[in-house]
């Protein structure tokens, strides 16, 4: 999340472009992972139902949910729009217990309640610090010459964006768990997903007539945007790895943690010219930190 900001705040080309820019870095590492794979390891049979549901797995999260996520921080900025990152873990929280049944014991949920809780105490406070909620400081966002009635709306849409990028990487962090009970293997069926998410990224450019901008965005590649497809691959093998031996409840609750590192990444960045990490940044960190031991440990 880090450098997809930076990226948007150096170039002037659309969400989508950011993510196909994203979703090509992820499916060309991909390619390598999965050729090694395939020579170190035996093959794993490959079941149309596993594939069937990578397909709404990658085009829900890579595409749909980055989509969205991308185009709400272009609107909101990114303190407001890291408000759908803490609600996501709830929608997919919602699929585990629900629709795949799985089962959490006491300590399990006592675990996963804390880590949400100092999710959104710590997406609040970055809020709050922002001064992008009202009586903080200037909620204005409008552009200038803009009505406020235009205002209102055009922030009204990055609410919704954010909103709806939370339903569709929480249900597709589902769909991609239920794919991975059916063909247990993550480098298998996180390229799956991230083939189909680049699929329908190319064919929505295509369909808008955005050809010549997807392959300028390719010859004149930002670096921030190289830097998101590169940690965003990392991230989502590992995020993978974890889908085969433990419930998406659990697993998506630690993955949840990551806007503490990104404060604390932005932190180091800055280096001297940082500011001080707040006391409630502070407890809210160590809180998560408690709830990933207690979800480790039970």
């Amino acid at each position: 999340m880090v450098f997809a900001r930076k990226a948007q705040g150096k170039t002037e080309v659309e969400p989508l472009i950011g993510v196909f820019i994203t979703v090509l870095i992820n499916n060309v590492i991909n390619a390598i992972v999965l050729i090694i794979r395939c020579i170190v390891s035996a093959p794993v049979q490959i079941h149309a139902a596993g594939v069937f549901l990578f397909v709404f797995g990658g085009v829900f999260n890579s595409f749909l949910g980055r989509g969205l996520l991308f185009a709400s921080i272009a609107i909101l900025g990114a303190a407001r729009a890291g408000i759908a990152s803490a609600a996501m873990p709830l929608f997919v929280l919602f699929g585990g217990v629900v629709i795949l049944g799985e089962r959490l014991g006491p300590i399990a949920w006592f675990g996963v309640a804390i880590i949400l809780i100092s999710l959104f105490l710590l997406s609040f406070d970055a809020v709050r610090k922002s001064g992008e909620i009202p009586g903080t400081a200037s909620l204005d966002g409008a552009l200038p010459g803009e009505k406020p009635a235009k205002t209102r709306l055009r922030l009204l849409m990055g609410i919704i964006f954010g909103v709806a990028a939370s339903i569709f990487l929480g249900s597709g962090n589902v769909f991609r768990k239920a794919g991975i009970s059916i063909i247990p293997d993550a480098v298998i069926a996180l390229s799956f997903c991230s083939f189909f998410a680049l699929l329908a990224c190319v064919i929505t450019l295509l369909i808008r007539r955005k050809g010549k901008a997807m392959l300028a965005s390719i010859k004149d590649i930002e670096i921030n945007y190289l830097m998101t497809g590169i940690s965003s691959s990392a991230m989502l093998f590992t995020f993978f790895l974890s889908l085969q031996y433990i419930p998406i409840s659990i697993g998506n609750s630690i993955a949840s943690t990551s806007p503490l590192f990104t404060i604390l990444f932005v932190w180091l960045l800055k280096e001297g010219k940082a500011e001080k990490l707040g006391i409630r940044t502070i407890i809210y960190g160590i809180m998560m930190v408690i709830g990933t031991i207690v979800l480790i440990a039970q």
